[in-house]
C-alpha cells in the first residue's frame, strides 16, 4: 500500500471541486491538498512515520496560506498556486524528505506547492482549460494547523491514518 503526507487546506472549495470533477481523475479519490511528500511504498511501520512526521511538525508553528490563480504545469497540469505560506511548505517537505523518508525523494523535479486540480492528457484539451481559467480570480485564506498521513489503496482511495498539529515549542 501506497502512502502520502499532504496539507488539506480548510477553504470553502465546492467551486475547486466542481473544476477537479472536470478536469482530475482523483477528484473524488482524494480532497484538495498539497502534497508534502509524494505516494511511496515502503515496509517502514506506520509508527515510525508517524513519530518521524511528528518531529518534523512539533518545530513548527501554524502558519497562513493564500491559494489563488490556476496556471498549466508539465503540459498537462493544472495548478491551484500557492501565493502565501510556500516558504513554509516548502520548509515542511524538506524537513519530511530528511531521514527517514530520504530515499523516496525525486532529485528530478523541482517542487512546487500548489494544489492539482486538473490532469488533462490531451494537448489541446489542456491548452483550452488553461485559457479558461486564465481569468479566474477566486482567492481562497485559511491557516495551515495540520499535516496528514494518508493510506492510498490499489483503486487510487485515500483514507487518512493521522492528523499531526503544527505546533513549535
Amino acid at each position: 500500500m501506497k502512502r502520502a503526507i499532504h496539507i488539506f487546506p480548510e477553504i470553502e472549495s465546492e467551486e475547486i471541486q466542481r473544476i477537479r470533477k472536470v478536469h482530475d481523475p482523483l477528484w473524488d479519490k482524494i480532497p484538495p491538498h498539497i502534497t508534502l511528500v509524494f505516494p511511496f511504498t515502503s515496509n517502514i511501520p506506520q509508527s515510525q512515520i508517524i513519530s518521524h512526521v511528528c518531529n518534523v511538525a512539533s518545530e513548527m508553528n501554524p502558519f497562513p496560506l493564500v491559494l489563488k490563480e490556476i496556471t498549466g504545469a508539465s503540459d498537462e497540469y493544472l495548478f491551484l498556486n500557492v501565493k502565501k505560506g510556500n516558504d513554509s511548505i516548502i520548509h515542511l517537505h524538506d524537513q519530511l524528505y530528511k531521514g527517514l523518508l530520504h530515499p523516496f525523494r525525486n532529485q528530478f523535479n523541482t517542487y512546487t506547492p500548489h494544489i492539482t486540480v486538473g490532469r488533462i492528457g490531451i494537448m489541446e484539451e489542456f491548452h483550452r482549460a488553461v485559457r479558461e481559467y486564465e481569468k479566474w480570480s477566486d482567492c481562497f485564506h485559511t491557516d495551515v494547523t495540520e499535516i496528514v498521513i494518508e493510506e492510498i489503496d490499489e483503486r487510487d482511495v485515500s483514507r487518512v491514518i493521522s492528523v499531526i498539529p503544527l505546533e513549535s515549542q
